[in-house]
This record gives C-alpha cells, sequence and structure tokens, in this order.
C-alpha cells in the first residue's frame, strides 16, 4: 500500500512540475513573439536604439529560459534560437537589413520550439 501512494504522490509530481514547465515556456515564447514583432516594427520606423533594446530583451529572455530548463531535451533547436538571436543582435549593431529576414527565423523557430515541447504521444514515450 505505501509503493502505491509514493507512486502516486511521484506521478502527481511529475504531472505538476510538467504542467509548470509547459505554462512558463508558452509564457517565455509568447512574449519573445511579441518583442521580435515589435523589434520588426522598430526597425521599419528607423527606430534603431529600440530595436536594440528589444534584442537585448529577447537575448537575455532567451538566455535565462535556457539555464532554466536545463533537462530540455532539444538542445539543437534551443542552440539555433540562441545563435539567430546573437546574430539579429549583431546585424542590428550594423543597421543591416537582413535582421528582419532573420526576425522571421526566429519567429518560426520559436513557435517549432513551442510546438515541439506540447504535450504528445511522441513527447512522452
Amino acid at each position: 500500500m505505501k509503493r502505491i501512494v509514493l507512486c502516486i504522490i511521484i506521478i502527481a509530481v511529475i504531472i505538476c512540475f510538467g504542467t509548470f514547465s509547459l505554462i512558463y515556456t508558452s509564457s517565455v515564447t509568447g512574449s519573445i513573439t511579441r518583442d521580435l514583432e515589435q523589434l520588426q516594427t522598430d526597425f521599419r520606423d528607423g527606430d534603431f536604439e529600440a530595436a536594440r533594446a528589444c534584442a537585448e530583451r529577447i537575448n537575455n529572455r532567451w538566455e535565462s529560459f535556457c539555464r532554466l530548463h536545463f533537462l530540455t531535451a532539444d538542445n539543437e533547436h534551443s542552440l539555433e534560437v540562441t545563435m539567430t538571436a546573437k546574430r539579429i543582435e549583431s546585424l542590428l549593431e550594423r543597421e543591416d537589413e537582413e535582421a528582419l529576414t532573420e526576425c522571421g527565423v526566429m519567429l518560426e523557430l520559436v513557435k517549432v520550439y513551442e510546438r515541439e515541447q506540447m504535450p504528445s504521444i511522441m513527447n512522452i514515450l
């Protein structure tokens, strides 16, 4: 009987941890998506300082997210998002139009990352 109760407690803890992790992932990816859209708007309007501030905020948020999600199973995808964020910051320093393209790429990468983290039979198995 003690084993059954212990198993139920362990399963409940795993489910709670997974739920909070999913909520946190959705929150971070949503805020990064909004910031990327704002960055694109600022860049098109010629407000490069605001665009750089957005890029720095995005990069800091993603790095802190990666530090907290050290058990993530999709390290390659996470690394690709990190590299794209750094590339955007570099392009914004030079005020290069390619930054808009990289923002679009990062938007897609973040959306794909979020979809891959959603519970599915493949994630569970």
